[in-house]
């Protein structure tokens, strides 16, 4: 599908009775503005974004302008060190995603309908995860299910468990997924985790692993519960099973991507220790000594999924990912 592709006017005309006037403007936006938004509100920056969309930074700032023109408000508030999002940003943003991956989703569909293709999932997978178990799961996959073409996605904390039930994801790899009817979940294996903070700490510069509770003078920087409970709930639990009752500061979904928010040496993040192959600047990952300190990575999918294809795959990875 191009990235230009616009809705035509005789959808428009059957939606507007069911959305009202109000939000047919909303369905005037090309796809690439909407994905452009999409790349600039996970970087947090306009620079990297537009390196990853290969485009000129000025191109692409015009490019948020118009966006912007076109809903008829204000998605990014800029500041010295990047862009954040508005409040109206953050709610366009939870939707686009999932619309787009549905979008993206259909065509796939269609193509391989069309042209008789091997069968075909998607896999939903958060940041941390992408960073550890993807890049030795993917080939693995290819071997042992040549028959199947497997596509990855990556969504924020919080956001594969919702793309699973959405039917954006087929399956989705996540930490510390709570029970829910809708969806089913098992625990491949428990990860352990570390500590992000400043490199210039001192417990950064000693070289050796960290015990939690010598971080009483820093405030832990998560997510809002809201996001993911179930993970917070159980990083709060690892700390306080430590002696450490954090003071508690609201941080964004990735964390590191904006490392200035850590290099600042007020904060920590307690992540996937698989996060720690990232070279960040002024940022530091250190081991955590107790062996307690860990986060269970969870498969889930559609309680009612049926599909082969589906089935194969979760039958594979409950079987083989622990020893991957």
């Amino acid at each position: 599908m191009s990235n230009h592709s616009r809705v035509s006017h005789g959808d428009l005309d059957a939606w507007k009775g069911r959305l009202g006037p109000d939000k047919v403007q909303v369905m005037n936006c090309s796809l690439r503005l909407l994905r452009v938004f999409v790349a600039v509100s996970r970087e947090g920056n306009l620079g990297r974004a537009a390196t990853t969309l290969y485009v000129s930074q000025p191109s692409l700032s015009q490019d948020i302008r118009r966006l912007e023109r076109e809903l008829g408000t204000q998605l990014f508030v800029r500041g010295p060190h990047g862009v954040s999002l508005t409040p109206a940003g953050e709610e366009f943003r939870r939707d686009i995603e999932d619309a787009l991956a549905l979008l993206d989703r259909a065509v796939e569909r269609a193509q391989t309908a069309s042209r008789a293709k091997k069968p075909r999932i998607v896999l939903g997978f958060s940041p941390s995860i992408g960073q550890g178990l993807m890049p030795t799961l993917l080939p693995f996959l290819e071997r042992q299910l040549p028959g199947i073409v497997v596509d990855e996605r990556e969504a924020d904390t919080g956001a594969v468990a919702s793309g699973v039930r959405s039917g954006s994801f087929d399956l989705g790899l996540l930490h510390c997924h709570g029970a829910e009817e809708s969806l089913a979940a098992v625990t491949l294996r428990s990860e352990p985790l570390c500590v992000a903070l400043a490199a210039d700490h001192p417990l950064s510069r000693r070289g050796r692993s960290i015990q939690l509770k010598e971080l009483g003078d820093l405030s832990l920087m998560i997510w809002p519960r809201e996001v993911a409970p179930d993970y917070y709930d159980t990083l709060i639990a690892i700390c306080n099973q430590a002696g450490l009752s954090p003071q508690v500061v609201p941080g964004p979904r990735r964390a590191i991507i904006r490392s200035y928010t850590v290099s600042c040496g007020k904060v920590f993040c307690l992540l996937p220790l698989a996060t720690s192959q990232m070279q960040v600047p002024g940022v530091a990952f250190i081991p955590i000594a107790d062996p307690r300190a860990t986060v269970a990575l969870d498969l889930v999918r559609r309680e009612r999924e049926d599909r082969e294809e589906v089935t194969a795959v979760w039958d594979l990875l409950v079987e083989e990912a622990p020893s991957l």
